[in-house]
């Protein structure tokens, strides 16, 4: 009976493009279908909306809105009549990434239903109880995630969750960076192709999966298929999720035949035609599309300029001449090498960066090695993602938060601040214009800089490394994660000034997946004279 009770209430969610996929979706009973609200939209968009809507209503099935992109500080006057036009569509949900427009949304429309969306970027379980805390009633999990780890965040928490069956991209969605730097839509991008997204048969293996872990809702997108076969897949998917569990392999075997009689292969739409990838957000100079050394002498760090090291034995190497904070990711290697060695550390010397997207089968270390470096003295810490910044906040650390948090305004900024966020990384950019209108919203002291580094657009599981990239991109392996990197460092040398003017600090100079030889600093990198031997 218990059992029966979960099957019922697994939703199969269609994110529709058009009328043609809504059509179909209502056509075949699904649970709920999910419209994509796009940046500036017109009144013709939210009237268009508004008729998906009614026809949905009439079919008694759920209408969700996805507003998952970011907003720019720029865009923040237009958001409040945006959201009000949202509110006025009475969604059955609305999905959010955006930081500041969920703390808005809840203020201005509390009887608003929200939902993160998958790039907000939640993959763990400290980061369902920071989606809890912001008032979100149901978390799209961001993958690429594994059965094992859902099966052991459905333990930890009781929020509704939600996951997205394919997405025909191999890179977590909110540490994707690809747009704001290169200009790439997620239909151009190199990672977004017919064969990474799998098959079909794979999906609904994967969807008999999540119907014993107690999911309460999966998501399945209509532009990965041809619309003359959507209906069909559709019809696949609702016969798995109601198969009583003794069922399921006779249902996976007569959809195998069905697969192998239409073909097996997931298809990916293309773009359509007319609608370009669009600008970069902050185009990169052509000098930095480029590899390039530097020369530049002079800069000194005295505690504005943190090192970034690839690993421990870099750390002690460099720890001889570079006499400010060095930056080391936290894993199980470095963090065993430096208990080897803790007493030779001074914890003012030393701040561990925490890998994006840990998955909950690992939380178990990283939470026994912060409890441990805290009681000898080590409190602060970059995070990259919602969840690392929850598993390290509660505890009053400083926490740094990097690009790939998404904070692109004020509202957002200032919600970060409610969560224990000490400074956050300045938006993808290479001009001091770039940054003047959410310097002037923010407080004086918000943000901190890279100042060099081979920024990493997209991050993946370690076989994506597989993949051809563009040639202005490489691919590096860290962790068991692909990085699919800039081949040229960002340079921001001439900045340095200005960033001291406003406060930005500290400065970030990042050896990971840069061209520098290893163990040695920068030669425009002026270390301060050695006063004690302590690291």
């Amino acid at each position: 009976m218990k059992l029966m009770k979960v099957m019922e209430s697994m939703e199969l969610v269609v994110s529709i493009q058009n009328r043609e996929s809504l059509a179909t979706a209502l056509d075949k009973g699904v649970g709920g279908v999910a419209a994509y609200l796009p940046r500036n939209p017109d009144s013709q968009v939210f009237s268009e909306l508004a008729d998906w809507r009614e026809a949905a209503r009439q079919q008694r099935v759920k209408f969700y809105l996805t507003w998952d992109w970011l907003v720019r500080e720029r865009e923040l006057a237009g958001a409040p009549d945006m959201l009000a036009a949202v509110a006025r569509l009475a969604p059955d949900a609305l999905q959010l990434r955006d930081l500041g427009l969920v703390r808005e949304a809840r203020r201005s429309y509390p009887g608003l239903p929200l939902q993160a969306a998958d790039n907000f970027g939640i993959h763990n379980s400290p980061g369902v109880r920071l989606a809890a805390a912001l008032g979100f009633s149901r978390v799209v999990v961001a993958g690429p995630v594994s059965l094992k780890d859902l099966a052991l965040m459905r333990r930890q928490t009781a929020m509704p969750l939600a996951v997205i069956l394919t997405s025909g991209c191999e890179g977590y969605p909110n540490l994707c960076l690809m747009e704001e730097y290169l200009g790439v839509s997620c239909e151009a991008c190199c990672l977004a192709r017919p064969e990474n997204a799998g098959t079909l048969m794979a999906t609904l293996e994967i969807l008999s999966g999540l119907c014993q872990l107690g999911i309460e809702a999966v998501q399945l997108k209509s532009e990965l298929f041809a619309p003359a076969s959507l209906g069909r897949v559709i019809g696949l998917c609702q016969a798995v999720v109601t198969a009583a569990p003794m069922e399921r392999p006779r249902v996976l075997a007569a959809a195998r035949e069905v697969v192998e009689a239409f073909g097996e292969t997931l298809g990916m739409s293309p773009p359509a035609p007319g609608i370009p990838a669009g600008p970069p957000v902050y185009p990169l100079p052509p000098a930095q599309r480029v590899a390039q050394s530097s020369s530049r002498p002079g800069l000194l760090g005295r505690g504005r300029v943190w090192l970034e090291v690839r690993d421990y034995a870099e750390a002690g190497a460099l720890a001889r001449e570079w006499r400010e904070p060095l930056v080391l990711g936290l894993n199980s290697d470095t963090y065993a090498a430096f208990l080897r060695e803790h007493r030779q550390w001074d914890p003012r010397r030393l701040v561990w960066r925490l890998p994006p997207a840990i998955p909950e089968s690992a939380l178990g270390f990283y939470q026994k090695a912060l409890e441990t470096l805290r009681q000898a003295g080590y409190n602060r810490f970059v995070a990259g993602d919602w969840g690392a910044v929850a598993l390290v906040g509660a505890a009053g650390d400083q926490i740094f938060g990097d690009q790939t948090l998404g904070v692109r305004n004020s509202w957002s900024m200032a919600c970060a601040q409610d969560f224990k966020v000490t400074r956050v990384c300045l938006p993808p950019g290479h001009r001091s214009d770039h940054w003047q209108e959410i310097l002037a919203a923010t407080p004086f002291g918000s943000f901190w800089s890279y100042l060099y580094r081979c920024a990493a657009l997209a991050v993946c599981p370690g076989e994506a490394a597989a993949l051809t990239p563009p040639e202005n991109l490489r691919w590096m392996v860290e962790d068991g994660k692909a990085f699919l990197c800039l081949k040229a460092p960002q340079n921001l040398h001439d900045l340095d000034p200005w960033f001291k003017q406003q406060s930005i600090l500290p400065l970030m100079v990042a050896l990971p997946r840069s061209p520098r030889p290893r163990g040695e600093l920068p030669p425009w990198l002026v270390p301060r004279p050695l006063a004690r031997p302590r690291r």
